[in-house]
């Protein structure tokens, strides 16, 4: 069996790389017999239970792990309290990246202080060199657990999204933006009153408030997070600010209150939905979902940040003025969305056209000249375009295979990115027309040099205005680690291509000029 370092998944092929992420494999049965000098795989994470650490935590058990590394349950010796200590694997403590993201998790977390968010205790090094994050630990499962049933009541779905909300605002009061809101991220129990309690953990790719120090991306796209719960301008790889959570927010209450997040299927699918569909009301699946949960949904998911709520302040009074509706309303069962009714005009007929006066709707044989000098009308200017466009302009003929690169209008141009862990080279014809549908190439290898394998790759096309188109690089028959894609720029000017590797962890940004 072997493991890869990086997207943790399975296998029981022989080769050295990922065939999902085209990362180096690890073999678990090699992993494990291996010594103390060479703590790799499963055998690495079990070797420090029973540790003390630092003279004051005492590890216990592993509570989870991953790709990352490994969660311990532990004991602080001094308070006599239960912690959970998070250790990285050697092979994330030795990149730098993956390194400032654990010590942001800390100095994030630390910033605040607020019932709703994991408390931090101490951060440190183990005497093998890889550091260790002491923190509360929290009891409960995952906020997406709450469904195992199905939607839970509008009401209670309100009050659990208050209270992230609540911990939000004094998150982003702290200059921190969590940038990853999903379930997985949310810890809920129920208190001995049967109280719904949640807690917001896992700040390791949180970001400080632009301008501040720390405010650095962690890869050189910028692209992380949650594809299900990803605002548009962070799915762009932009810089965010705190109302990408508050879009998070808007995603978690839609599944609250419907059982489902508001866009489903692929990645690339839902990657895709936040960036260009409009988010559907929660009543469309949950027709008892009441009309005010709608509206803030669908503000909280608008498109542009400055179209949404601008601080979770906002969001919690809104919180509590649509509870205090409806509690007014006498119950704290949903309400029925009701539906407006499309109104059709009844089709026109001779007989009531008959009895329209003069002038008000052509006759009928006035029609029937009319339609044929339309019709005349549209042959002439067909023709004429076709000779223009086939005789005055070159044009891009698809290719006869999808392997190939529109060239008939001209040579290929090259453009290549190289972050460290995977290389992007993106073909264009050269020039690049406006108006006209052109092929183009991406080669995509990692690390290695090795082809990076998918079914497709995610890429975005966005204009100088910042809107965003996205098409499917579909894979090659013949060569691994080839996509093609076709795509019409609808004028001239410049354009920011982005190719998504398979992972999506990380963005390549390719700026192109359209003639």
């Amino acid at each position: 069996m072997r493991v890869c370092t990086k997207c943790s998944t399975r296998t029981e092929e022989t080769g050295r790389f990922c065939p999902e992420c085209g990362a180096a494999l690890l073999d678990l049965s090699r992993a494990q017999t291996e010594s103390s000098d060479e703590p790799l795989g499963d055998s690495s994470a079990s070797r420090l239970i029973g540790m003390t650490i630092d003279g004051q935590f005492v590890i216990e058990s592993i509570i989870g792990g991953g790709a990352f590394g490994s969660v311990y349950r532990g004991r602080q010796v001094g308070l006599d309290r239960p912690v959970a200590v998070k250790v990285p694997t050697h092979e994330i403590a030795a990149d730098p990246v993956m390194a400032r993201r654990f010590a942001r998790e800390a100095r994030s977390a630390a910033r605040i202080q607020h019932p709703g968010v994991v408390q931090i205790y101490a951060v440190g090094e183990l005497a093998d060199g890889r550091p260790y994050l002491a923190m509360q630990l929290v009891d409960g499962e995952p906020l997406d657990k709450i469904l195992i049933d199905g939607p839970i009541a509008p009401v209670r779905a309100l009050r659990i999204a208050r209270k992230i909300a609540s911990a939000l605002s004094e998150t982003h009061a702290s200059d921190v933006v969590h940038r990853d809101l999903k379930p997985s991220n949310i810890m809920w129990r129920r208190d001995r009153n049967g109280d719904d309690r949640i807690t917001l953990v896992d700040f390791g790719i949180a970001v400080c408030k632009p301008g501040n120090a720390d405010a650095t991306r962690l890869t050189a796209g910028g692209l992380i997070g949650t594809p299900h719960y990803m605002s548009p301008e962070q799915a762009h790889g932009e810089i965010v600010d705190a109302r990408a959570d508050l879009y998070a927010l808007g995603c978690l209450l839609f599944e609250l209150v419907t059982g489902a997040p508001p866009f489903d299927g692929s990645g690339f699918e839902v990657l895709l939905a936040h960036l260009g569909r409009p988010p559907p009301p929660p009543s469309e699946h949950n027709p008892n979902v009441p009309e005010s949960i709608d509206r803030l949904c669908l503000e909280l998911m608008q498109k542009k940040p400055e179209d949404r709520p601008q601080h979770a302040d906002e969001v919690v009074q809104i919180i509590d003025e649509i509870l205090q509706d409806l509690a007014g309303q006498g119950t704290h069962a949903p309400t029925p969305v009701r539906r407006k009714r499309k109104k059709t005009k009844p089709p026109k007929t001779l007989a009531t056209l008959h009895d329209l006066p003069d002038g008000a709707y052509p006759r009928p044989q006035r029609t029937r000249r009319l339609i044929l000098a339309c019709a005349i009308t549209a042959i002439v200017f067909g023709a004429a375009g076709f000779a223009v466009r086939e005789l005055g302009f070159p044009r891009a003929a698809k290719p006869d295979t999808p392997d190939d690169v529109d060239t008939r209008i001209g040579k290929t141009q090259t453009f290549v990115k190289d972050n460290g862990e995977m290389l992007v080279e993106v073909r264009v014809p050269d020039p690049l027309p406006s108006g006209y549908e052109v092929g183009s190439r991406l080669i995509i290898k990692n690390k290695l040099g090795q082809p990076v394998v998918a079914d497709q790759v995610v890429v975005t096309i966005a204009d100088e205005t910042g809107k965003a188109k996205g098409v499917a690089a579909r894979a090659s028959r013949q060569t691994k680690g080839r996509y093609y894609f076709r795509y019409t720029f609808p004028k001239a000017g410049k354009y920011l291509v982005r190719v998504f590797p398979p992972s999506i962890d990380s963005s390549f940004e390719i700026p192109v000029v359209v003639l």
